[in-house]
């Protein structure tokens, strides 16, 4: 019994030792026998990469070596190469952990992949995709065609996507097919297109040869193209019918012009060329081209009405040549016959028939005004009694019997009135008009005309006879010869002369050009009318002397053709030289900022500006400033445009974009210093000349300088 109880106690303690054993344990961890998997090797990860040839990489060989690397690898385990799922090498040398394996691949496009087994499991590699490519790039022109014409300096092509591109300009091609000359490079983009710019390509004709490398190292053959480099756009001719402001039209008359320009001009789009117009009606016709002769002519399908004002429009949409360059518009106006029924070219009535339309502007009795001009005005007229005269013009030029004047009825018109002498005239029309003569097309707008004579000494002396050239719009003839100025007048000697006032077809930009302005606008006028601004003194320095001089020594029509001097461009920046076939090679007209007759805008400035990319300019009262300037010992009053204003009026201009005569205004660079320092200033502030703002004002208006700050 003894024994059986120690046995238990014995097996007892046992159980209470495990027990608590376990309790002991229970806390730590038990690690797991450690088992190497086919993905481990010495507890590290094994890898297979392939090093060459790169993802991405083009090649022109179809046997190519495929090279890796491995690590923790298993030696003896062999490599396998797969396209895809195409088994294309394997190995089982690996050297230094690095292993390649010859292959064959075909064109295209090859997603490359190494596998191996390791310990029972695979391992792959990262995947490339290379390119195989051994087909020769080609290389094709868009852009100019071989024999055909280019009108911008950007010549385009395409070829392999990413390839590089080698241009050879106007080189030449030995005995043996090879090019002779200095190639640059190109590159095309992802789609194969390529642009190669030539800044130093100039008129005519050229070659130019190409050729592609593409990403494979594939050395493509040369293409070339000849081709014509154009950028000159076709020039309207100044002789055109009708003339620009020509009055007294027939009412069938062909409009004329003629085209100048190297090449032919497009003929399916001939027939949008001309446009005639009257108040804002399009006018129909036919029109005919002449590829020969270059010679333009616009019939109109009915009869044009009399006494009507008829624009002409040369639209670039019609006149395209053979590069595609567009003419410049160019815009003029006439007018046609008043009196159908007449055959006399003087538009006031036939003096001869009816000496009673001298009545219609002279009083005989009644009128206190020397010329027996009537100074009577209607009650209720705003008329100034000394321009009362007018009335009678606007009796007849108000659309009615002849043509209303352009603008007349417009807020400003030109109303100043002066007479030969510099006297206050009875109107305002005659001051520039002389209601008197004859029509002619040398002055279809009986512009004021003078005569000139150069006296020679009498012998013996007589000291009350003038000795030098007396010019009727300094002194009258009459003044000295009263009965026998007739005979006077028809002598060989004596010059006569017409005031001109040329615009873009006939305007060389010489002093006489414009002498109908300035024979009032001047320095002579200035001192016996205080208000009358000199403008004269900006135009004189080009006169018709100067030309008739350069023409001696140069050849008929070279003053047109030169080029602007530097001293020229020194007196005024709006001397100019025009691209547009008219032969303007000196100042701007007067017509280019100011309407003739009137305009809405103070100053008669005109609401539309340039030829090119028209930009419209108001100008109201508001938008002007009062300055003061002192004449002698009186303090004068005088308005301008205000700071603002002003720079508006240039910029018009002076954008980039807007050109004249095919000429575009010089932009504006806000990142000058000059303008940042004075960025709200009047451009006249610095390209004006003068002591007062008054000068400075007229001086950059009309011959603007290089800018100068000044001092004062």
């Amino acid at each position: 019994m003894k024994k059986v109880g120690l046995l238990h106690k014995t097996k007892f303690q046992i159980l209470v030792i495990l027990v608590l054993c376990i309790q002991l344990l229970g806390s730590l961890q038990i690690f797991p026998v450690t088992i190497v998997k086919g993905e481990e090797l010495n507890g590290t990860v094994p890898e297979i990469t392939i090093t060459s040839p790169k993802t991405g990489d083009f090649s022109n060989e179809t046997n190519l070596t495929i090279s890796g690397m491995v690590e923790n690898f298993s030696a003896g385990a062999p490599i396998i190469l797969y396209d895809g799922t195409e088994k294309i090498g394997t190995t089982n040398e690996v050297i230094g952990n690095s292993w390649s394996i010859p292959v064959i691949l075909t064109e295209g496009i090859h997603s490359i992949s190494a596998k191996a087994e390791v310990e029972g499991n695979s391992i792959s590699s990262n995947s490339i995709d290379i390119t195989i490519d051994s087909t020769l790039p080609i290389i094709r022109f868009v852009k100019p065609n071989n024999g055909g014409y280019l009108n911008s300096r950007n010549i385009e092509g395409t070829t392999e996507p990413s390839s590089t591109v080698d241009i050879c300009m106007d080189c030449t091609e030995d005995s043996e097919g090879q090019v002779v000359g200095t190639w640059m490079s190109v590159p095309a983009d992802s789609s194969g297109k390529w642009t190669y710019q030539d800044s130093q390509l100039t008129e005519g004709s050229h070659t130019i040869y190409a050729k592609a490398t593409d990403q494979a190292g594939n050395n493509g053959n040369h293409n070339k193209v000849t081709f014509t480099f154009d950028t000159l756009r076709p020039l309207v001719l100044p002789d055109i019918f009708p003339k620009q402001e020509m009055s007294q039209v027939p009412l069938n008359p062909t409009i004329k012009v003629k085209i100048s320009d190297a090449n032919g001009l497009d003929e399916e789009v001939i027939e949008n060329s001309i446009i005639l117009s009257h108040n804002g009606i399009n006018d129909e016709g036919t029109i005919s081209y002449n590829s020969t002769t270059k010679e333009i002519t616009f019939t109109p399908a009915e009869t044009l009405l009399p006494s009507t004002k008829y624009n002409v429009f040369i639209s670039p949409l019609g006149l395209i040549d053979s590069a595609g360059n567009r003419a410049i518009p160019r815009f003029w106006s006439f007018a046609t016959i008043s009196l159908t029924s007449e055959t006399h070219l003087n538009p006031h009535g036939s003096y001869g028939k009816n000496v009673n339309t001298c009545g219609n502007c002279h009083n005989t009795h009644q009128a206190k005004d020397p010329n027996l001009l009537s100074p009577t005005v209607a009650a209720g007229s705003s008329q100034k009694e000394n321009l009362a005269v007018d009335s009678y013009c606007m009796a007849c030029h108000d659309g009615t019997v002849a043509p209303l004047p352009e603008n007349r009825l417009t807020a400003h018109t030109h109303n100043a009135a002066v007479n030969k002498e510099g006297k206050p005239s009875g109107s305002s029309c005659a001051s520039c008009h002389n209601p008197h003569l004859d029509w002619s097309e040398r002055n279809p707008n009986l512009s004021q005309d003078y005569i000139a004579y150069t006296h020679l000494p009498s012998n013996p002396v007589d000291p009350n006879k003038p000795t030098e050239k007396i010019s009727s719009k300094e002194q009258l003839c009459e003044s000295c010869h009263e009965n026998d100025s007739a005979e006077k007048i028809a002598n060989d000697d004596v010059e006569y002369r017409v005031f001109q006032y040329n615009k873009s077809s006939t305007a060389i930009g010489i002093y006489e050009d414009y002498d109908l302005c300035l024979r009032c606008h001047n320095g002579d006028f200035k001192q016996k009318y205080d208000k009358m601004a000199d403008i004269a003194s900006y135009y004189n320095n080009l006169t018709e002397l100067l030309k008739k001089q350069y023409e001696t020594v140069n050849g008929q029509s070279s003053f047109s053709m030169r080029e602007i001097t530097a001293a020229e461009k020194d007196f005024s920046r709006h001397i100019i030289k025009a691209m547009d076939g008219s032969p303007l090679a000196g100042h701007i007209p007067c017509a280019e900022c100011h309407d003739t007759h009137g305009s809405n805008n103070i100053k008669i400035l005109k609401g539309s500006l340039g030829h090119e990319n028209v930009q419209s300019f108001t100008a109201g009262e508001t938008d002007s400033k009062i300055v003061k300037v002192f004449i002698g010992a009186d303090e004068h009053e005088f308005k301008i445009l205000s700071d603002a204003k002003e720079q508006e009026f240039c910029l018009a201009c002076h954008n980039g974009t807007t050109a004249i005569y095919g000429v575009t205004g010089q932009k504006y660079d806000s990142t000058l210093s000059e303008h940042k320092d004075y960025p709200n200033k009047a451009c006249s502030y610095c390209h004006g000349r003068g002591e007062s703002e008054l000068e400075r004002a007229l001086s950059a208006a009309h011959a603007p300088k290089r800018g100068l700050v000044p001092t004062q």
